[in-house]
């Protein structure tokens, strides 16, 4: 009898482990809830722990993309500066056209309680659409949009920022300083350059001068 106890303690302390491993290795699901806005729905975004935006959750859109507006609110309070900008890619718009854009980085992206840091975004026109794209979908295990709740479902906890090739070193001014650090004299591409919204495109190295002359002053 006292043998036949120990196996069973045995067992049911094999079985307790391996549930607790299990249950271990799952990813702990974040759901984020959605709100619908002109008829689609949305998700607040918070942008550098500053300026906080409705993003469209939208698997297409190889990066997070963010009106020009958006991006000025950022260059106001000091949250982007000249090292973030990247350079420039080419995105496919809604209407099939081809476009290059600036890419910028993100030093974090806030959606519900989940910080993803170092998040590449491109830069719309004013009337372009904030999108929540792969550049920040891509990092979790998996994603998805529970429309009986309304919820976006994040699976796991982010990945660490992926190698972001071609990033310019500032160029010296006279001084030694670097050209045009000063955040004012970084601008927003204009409505003529991004007239829709970004989709799926290929990211290509970043190192094609794009940056260079960030020099236009924009208006507070």
């Amino acid at each position: 009898m006292k043998f036949t106890t120990i196996k069973l303690a045995v067992a049911t302390a094999i079985l307790a482990a391996g549930l607790g491993a299990s249950q271990a290795a799952a990813p702990v699901n974040t759901s984020v809830p959605m709100k619908k806005d002109g008829g689609v729905y949305v998700v607040p975004v918070s942008l550098n722990g500053t300026v906080t935006v409705d993003c469209i959750v939208d698997s297409g859109a190889s990066d997070v993309n963010i009106p020009a507006g958006v991006f000025e609110r950022l260059v106001r309070a000091g949250t982007i500066k000249r090292e973030d900008i990247l350079g420039s890619a080419v995105y496919t718009l809604a209407n099939g056209s081809n476009e290059r854009g600036r890419t910028i980085l993100l030093k974090s992206l806030k959606v519900g309680n989940i910080v993803v840091k170092d998040v590449v975004a491109s830069v719309g026109g004013e009337q372009s659409s904030a999108l929540l794209g792969q550049s920040f979908l891509e990092r979790f295990t998996s994603w998805s949009l529970d429309n009986n709740k309304h919820v976006l479902v994040l699976a796991g906890l982010p990945s660490a920022a992926p190698e972001i090739r071609g990033v310019r070193s500032p160029r010296p001014g006279p001084s030694g300083a670097p050209h045009g650090s000063d955040p004012s004299n970084v601008s927003p591409p204009s409505e003529a350059q991004h007239p829709g919204t970004r989709r799926g495109g290929n990211r290509p190295p970043m190192n094609d001068g794009v940056g260079d002359d960030l020099t236009a002053q924009h208006s507070n």
